[in-house]
């Protein structure tokens, strides 16, 4: 146990300790052993493996540059283990699932950065005793999943806000503990070795990007390789063309595969396949939103590499390390005179940099608020319409209760419904991808929430309050239900908390248009 303790704290012990005895019990339940089975099959086909020799191979280079610039070392190699289980491969599913842009990577790089991981890594750098770990891991969970089911239901809403309160007491409580120990012994967290293994996990992601989005890539080629059609000798003419009209640009070849009954589906030659995709690179061109404010971030983007190589070249330039010392923390400023010359060109490139990015981030703030007016002058009533949506939400959808039903949610989904089928069709190249994705998905959810209610959305306005409730209640007698669910109202209710959830979604994608 000591030799466990030296290498694992209580609370990664505690962890695993339960996750073996779940796996064991897991073993002995036979509805979960056939499941399992094909999930390990799976994890082992031939596609899988090769990626995982691809992954293996890069972080092993990665691993070796960051030990022949002193940074890792094999104390490090828990934490890294860490990393690729927890963090790594959840990157990698989402990867393959959400993965269209540039955007994903910008708002992956922003979730491991923020304060939140800051406070996170401050607050287990402490644990319990290890019983009190085994302890609290199982009360944890079973809290968690107690917590899950009571945002379910209204009726369980007091279950859920005494939760609330218990975890902030919780959190404070844990925060507190921390503040305390950190202030008994401040050196045994301010220091270097408690410095790598907080930078470690940013350093392995910035690190590993390449291997992202290179299987961001991949999944998308294959999405559009697969559906290709045409005898062998054409399909591989296409490919190629494919492969030069995207290269490694990932939202061209997401574009692309949006775009697949359109472009890949109406070809059967090279020639057919040619002619469409020049046909998609014109609409891609007059996509207004997705190219109007590529000028400002290119500017930015070289303004920051700029000034990171003028910090560079300033800190090589008046020191005598080594680059190998200097990123290892191993360094002494040593100011030289033959080296003035190289310190007055980066401090010049250093200034202009830094003028050059104050101008950038200015005229994109210019360009955003240009855009967002066109689009708020454009986007009037939908916007509208959503907003008041949103203002109506209840965070219990009333499937108890028509009438309400009706009024906070019935009637605004049909003008929603209405504002993005005129937006798709006559605005479409105003908005970005990621705006675009957002109003097709609160149309489709809108579309949903009316067909399952079994109303054709045109027909709404025939319907008033003392009309829709004798119908809704017609449709709740009629449908077929076990002892505790009634089919058509777990229906609705599940179209609900999705309509709703697209709702802040919305909000949010479109928060510079408020």
């Amino acid at each position: 146990m000591d030799t466990l303790q030296a290498i694992f704290n209580n609370r990664e012990i505690a962890v695993g300790f339960w996750v073996m005895v779940s796996g064991i019990a897991l073993l002995f339940v036979k509805s979960a052993r056939k499941p399992l089975k094909k999930i390990i099959i799976l994890l082992l086909s031939k596609k899988f493996i090769a990626f995982y020799l691809v992954f293996a191979g890069f972080l092993f280079l990665v691993l070796a540059f960051l030990k022949w610039i002193g940074f890792w070392n094999i104390n490090l190699l828990k934490d890294t283990v860490f990393w690729v289980l927890l963090v790594e491969f959840p990157i990698f599913v989402k990867t393959i699932e959400k993965a269209k842009d540039n955007r994903f990577f910008g708002n992956l790089i922003k979730e491991n950065i923020a304060l939140s991981v800051i406070i996170e890594f401050f607050v287990g750098f402490w644990t319990f005793s290890l019983w009190v770990e085994i302890i609290l891991i199982p009360i944890t969970v079973f809290f968690s999943l107690v917590y899950a089911l009571s945002e379910r239901e209204k009726k369980h809403h007091p279950v859920k806000k005494f939760f609330d309160r218990l975890t902030v007491l919780w959190g404070l409580i844990i925060l507190i503990t921390a503040i305390q120990r950190f202030a008994q012994a401040p050196e045994g967290f301010i220091n270097i070795e408690t410095l790598k293994s907080f930078l470690l996990p940013i350093v392995l992601l910035f690190l590993n990007l390449p291997v992202v989005y290179g299987l961001a890539l991949y999944n998308t080629y294959e999405q559009i390789f697969i559906r290709l059609k045409g005898r062998n000798s054409e399909k591989a003419k296409m490919k190629l063309q494919v492969l030069c009209f995207s290269g490694i640009n990932l939202a061209k070849a997401s574009a692309l595969r949006n775009s697949i009954p359109v472009t890949i589906l109406h070809s059967l030659t090279a020639k057919d396949l040619k002619n469409n995709l020049n046909n998609l690179t014109q609409q891609l061109s007059l996509q207004i939103g997705d190219n109007y404010m590529k000028r400002s971030r290119y500017y930015i983007s070289a303004c920051i590499i700029g000034l990171l190589a003028s910090l560079l070249g300033l800190i090589l330039a008046n020191s005598d390390v080594s680059f190998k010392d200097l990123v290892s923390f191993n360094f002494t400023f040593d100011i030289q005179r033959i080296k003035e010359i190289a310190t007055y060109i980066f401090s010049t490139m250093l200034v202009f940099s830094a003028s050059l990015l104050v101008f950038s981030i200015g005229f994109r703030k210019k360009q955003l608020e240009d855009i967002s007016q066109i689009k708020k002058y454009a986007l009037y009533e939908l916007l509208s319409s959503v907003k008041r949506q949103e203002s109506q939400l209840i965070e219990y959808p009333p499937i108890e209760d028509p009438s309400i039903l009706y009024v906070s949610y019935v009637l605004n989904a049909f003008e929603v419904k209405k504002s993005c089928n005129k937006v798709l069709a006559a605005y479409s190249n105003l908005l970005t991808t990621q705006e675009r994705d957002a109003v097709k998905q609160l149309q489709l959810y809108a579309n949903s929430f009316f067909s399952d209610l079994g109303i054709h959305a045109d027909d709404i306005k025939q319907y008033n309050v003392v009309s829709f409730s004798e119908f809704y209640n017609e449709k709740v007698r009629t449908a077929p239900q076990n002892e505790k669910i009634n089919n058509f109202t777990y229906t609705v209710q599940r179209d609900l908390n999705k309509y709703s959830e697209q709702i802040k979604l919305f909000c949010n994608e479109f928060k510079q248009c408020y």
